[in-house]
């Protein structure tokens, strides 16, 4: 089955609401906020510049607010980042003896318990291969926009010797922005595969 493609206005606006009523602004007012609010029946329907972000009952607490925006982004990150992982296990060249990592849990944990806003997605060597070359390569995706951080170092079997393969690299396509997730890790495949394969195809203790 299919799963269908995040809501990209619905992650902007609903992290938007989120942020109007935590952290330093905890004690504004829902006005203040920019939220607005419609009743329909039994559930009351929460919308953040015109885009609705949550379906709440008619009686609720601040913090359930704030929970039930999390969980709803939570559902559309999963997409996003099943989105994303499909596209770079079929164009990204992950050299050989590494793995590709998501630390998709490790982000929804994160985003639960802090709002956190960001989740990795890592190349590293598997434990049981001895390397020539050793790539250290982070993808540090953010969850309230197609958007993201690109790291990525290859060194040799000792350590001694690194290169930080991204450091000529431009702005742009170190910190890469896109209309949609699918095409932010086209973006990022395309980057790293440019910037990695030079260095693979000789020996870095050469």
């Amino acid at each position: 089955m299919l799963q269908s493609s995040p809501n990209i206005a619905y992650l902007k606006a609903a992290w938007a609401a989120f942020a109007g009523i935590s952290g330093s602004n905890a004690g504004q007012s829902y006005e203040a906020a920019g939220l607005s609010f419609a009743r329909i029946n039994h559930s009351t329907l929460v919308l953040k510049d015109r885009v609705q972000v949550s379906t709440m009952p008619l009686h609720y607490t601040r913090h359930e607010l704030r929970t039930g925006f999390l969980g709803r982004i939570e559902n559309e990150v999963r997409k996003a980042i099943s989105q994303m992982e499909a596209v770079l296990l079929r164009e990204l060249c992950i050299p050989y003896g590494h793995e590709l990592v998501v630390e998709l849990e490790e982000g929804l944990r994160q985003l639960r318990r802090r709002g956190h806003r960001s989740l990795s997605i890592l190349i590293r060597p598997c434990d049981y291969e001895a390397l020539e070359t050793r790539a250290q390569i982070e993808m540090r995706v953010f969850l309230d926009s197609p958007r993201a951080c690109l790291f990525a170092s290859l060194s040799d079997a000792s350590g001694m010797k690194q290169v930080d393969v991204l450091a000529q690299a431009p702005k742009r396509t170190r910190v890469p922005r896109a209309a949609g997730y699918a095409e932010l890790a086209q973006q990022m495949a395309e980057t790293l595969n440019a910037a990695v394969a030079p260095y693979l195809s000789e020996r870095l203790a050469a």
